[in-house]
């Protein structure tokens, strides 16, 4: 943990996508508001609130009205995609990361990734060992990367982890995913563009309440789906 602020970053709009979040959006919020200011001198925080059932919105809206940095949008339930890309819409600051509201990583985990904001456009953090990971979704996440170096060679440690953009390059694109592939989407046509990627270590931390979305059949059937629509989509572009 740096012993101060390093003032020379650039600021950061963390977007938290959230759906039906009520057992971990509180102390993910809690942890962002006490831990940022250690690493950044400017900073804000947007919740999606994509249409939950729960109280999630209520609980995004009592930290708002008591810290200026935070500011909460509802919307329609949309999926993961569709949240995304209302919080990249929405970002003030020079640079924009995803942060999931169910805390699988934290400020401290970013800690070797902000300084590459300096000399990238996006940064990647990858991932180290996934303990409570199944069979099944090891054989999804590590197929997905395959698939992906093949037909896109794209090949980077992870592309659905931690991402930093350069908010100004980010607005610039048009993403048509509305799910999962949103991120690979991103990293391909920066790539496309000539834009600097850059790779650091980040940490994976289990969940500790709620339900992995991202491994549903639905989810992963609707991702081969996008990425196969891009692929053909490519070819004539």
């Amino acid at each position: 943990m740096p012993k101060k602020v390093n003032k020379k970053l650039p600021s950061l709009t963390f977007v938290i996508p959230a759906y039906n979040e009520e057992e971990n959006l509180e102390w993910v919020l809690k942890n962002t508001i006490l831990e940022a200011p250690k690493y950044l001198s400017n900073f804000e925080i947007v919740v999606i609130n994509d249409g939950s059932s729960d109280k999630t919105g209520e609980i995004a809206d009592l930290f708002a009205k008591k810290n200026k940095k935070i500011r909460v949008i509802h919307q329609k339930n949309g999926g993961y995609g569709a949240a995304m890309q209302r919080g990249l819409l929405e970002a003030k600051k020079d640079f924009v990361v995803y942060m999931p509201a169910d805390g699988q990583f934290l400020i401290r985990d970013m800690v070797h990734c902000l300084p590459l904001m300096e000399k990238a456009d996006i940064i990647l953090g990858y991932r180290g060992k996934r303990k409570d990971y199944s069979i099944y979704r090891l054989i999804l996440s590590y197929g997905y990367i395959f698939i992906l170096k093949v037909l896109f060679g794209i090949s980077y440690h992870d592309v659905n982890w931690l991402n930093i953009w350069r908010t100004k390059e980010i607005k610039k694109i048009r993403i048509h995913s509305k799910g999962v592939f949103l991120l690979a989407e991103i990293i391909i046509k920066f790539k496309r563009k000539g834009l600097t990627i850059l790779e650091a270590q980040s940490f994976y931390r289990q969940r500790r309440g709620g339900k992995a979305k991202n491994a549903k059949l639905s989810v992963v059937v609707h991702t081969l789906i996008d990425l196969l629509h891009f692929r053909i989509g490519s070819k004539f572009n």
